[in-house]
């Protein structure tokens, strides 16, 4: 019923609306009863019509309000991702060699080659690694309290920070870098790490993970959203 009527039909109803009235007041002034009656029927008309058209009101603002609601989700979600899942990891990327090392650790179930950076700055590999890791512990944290609200679902999010939770040079900037996160956002990603660290040991037996490796996971895992 909320689908169906919309703006697209408001001309429809107009009409059907116009009809009412019309064959109303020519029912009424053919009646053969007092003015007064008459008139209390007119007036009883031109109410029920403006019932119609306030209830028609409403249901449109309401599916606009949800098509809003939608789209406004929907946009969210985009941002997000760009901004806590593409961007630190293409931020890397575009930082060779220097972040070659944490991308690559992030990433372990991709193929980097036999290959590896040979001179670099390890003043600024060591700079980078940490403003990284406090971007990748920040995204985490802000999943917490946007992630309610992401249509990608709860399992996709949580099955990226496992993957990204194996990595030992973001784990040790956790233990240093812990601290400048809330309580809620330190047990949530203590848990990813007690978690990864299953993922850790079945890629050892089995030499690589599969999705379903991942969906074990992430499936039962219980996300306490702000």
């Amino acid at each position: 019923m909320l689908t169906f009527l919309d703006e697209n039909n408001l001309y429809f109803l107009l009409i059907i609306v116009i009809i009412i009235l019309i064959f109303g007041f020519l029912y009424i002034k053919n009646l053969k009863t007092e003015k007064d009656r008459k008139l209390e029927l007119i007036i009883g008309i031109t109410a029920s019509v403006s019932i119609i058209l306030v209830m028609y009101n409403l249901i449109i603002n309401t599916n606009s309000n949800k098509r809003i609601e939608k789209n406004r989700t929907t946009h969210n979600t985009l941002e997000n991702i760009q901004r806590n899942w593409l961007t630190p990891q293409i931020e890397l990327a575009q930082l060779y060699p220097e972040g070659f090392y944490l991308f690559k650790s992030l990433t372990p179930d991709t193929d980097h080659g036999n290959i590896e950076p040979i001179d670099y700055d390890q003043a600024k590999r060591i700079q980078i690694e940490i403003a990284s890791s406090i971007r990748i512990f920040q995204a985490m944290e802000d999943f917490l309290s946007l992630g309610s609200n992401d249509i990608t679902g709860k399992d996709i999010w949580v099955n990226n920070f496992l993957m990204w939770l194996q990595s030992p040079i973001l784990r040790k900037n956790w233990e240093t870098l812990s601290f400048n996160y809330s309580k809620d956002t330190r047990k949530f990603i203590d848990k990813l790490i007690l978690e990864s660290d299953k993922l850790i040991l079945l890629r050892q037996k089995n030499n690589k993970l599969t999705r379903d490796d991942y969906d074990q996971i992430s499936k039962n895992f219980q996300v306490h959203f702000r």
